[in-house]
């Protein structure tokens, strides 16, 4: 019996809005006129996020958890800066990235979520937060690939979403299990773009 059967791969992350996912495409033709595109396999545009927490494969009872996890989550709208592409976790991976700048609302989401599963019974995470958005793979990695995002990409995210990991045929899709909308209102008004 295959263990996974009944199994889901799951993670909780911020999805990136159309206007921003326009915008990479213009930096993805960069990168298509700088290296030899043969050698790229970009990240389909739907499947484009920036992970807050992986959860790995959880049975129908930690799925519940998860979502209940993702619904107790009260927080303002995350307003991000994208200003670098590059590779992650360093200079010699395969992975390309977009970057955000720091984010003090990004920590703080990123905390509250941390909690909620800990509260719900998920272990708490070790490795440190990287925020990063992946947008391909390159075949070789030899070259250094730095590109400032001059003007940086503003995007405004508004709700976090547990996606369910699913491979169909040759490719992977990721499909929204549950979400949850960071509209909890704050003080000072938030600047609208």
């Amino acid at each position: 019996v295959n263990e996974h059967a009944s199994s889901k791969r799951l993670f909780i992350a911020l999805p990136i809005p159309s206007a921003a996912n326009h915008s990479l495409d213009k930096y993805c033709q960069q990168l298509d006129e700088q290296y030899e595109s043969s050698r790229i396999r970009y990240t389909p545009i739907n499947n484009r996020h920036l992970t807050l927490a992986f959860l790995g494969q959880l049975d129908s009872t930690q799925v519940v958890d998860a979502t209940e996890a993702v619904q107790q989550i009260q927080h303002t709208p995350i307003y991000l800066k994208l200003t670098a592409i590059e590779r992650f976790p360093d200079a010699q991976s395969r992975i390309i990235t977009a970057l955000p700048e720091p984010s003090s609302q990004l920590r703080s989401l990123h905390r509250q979520l941390q909690q909620a599963l800990e509260q719900q019974g998920f272990p708490g995470m070790t490795r440190p937060f990287r925020p990063h958005v992946t947008l391909a793979r390159m075949k070789y990695n030899k070259e250094h690939l730095a590109i400032a995002l001059n003007p940086p990409i503003d995007m405004m995210v508004s709700e976090v979403i547990l996606y369910e990991s699913q491979r169909i045929d040759t490719s992977t899709v990721y499909i929204p299990r549950a979400k949850t909308a960071l509209n909890k209102s704050t003080p000072s008004r938030i600047k609208k773009k």
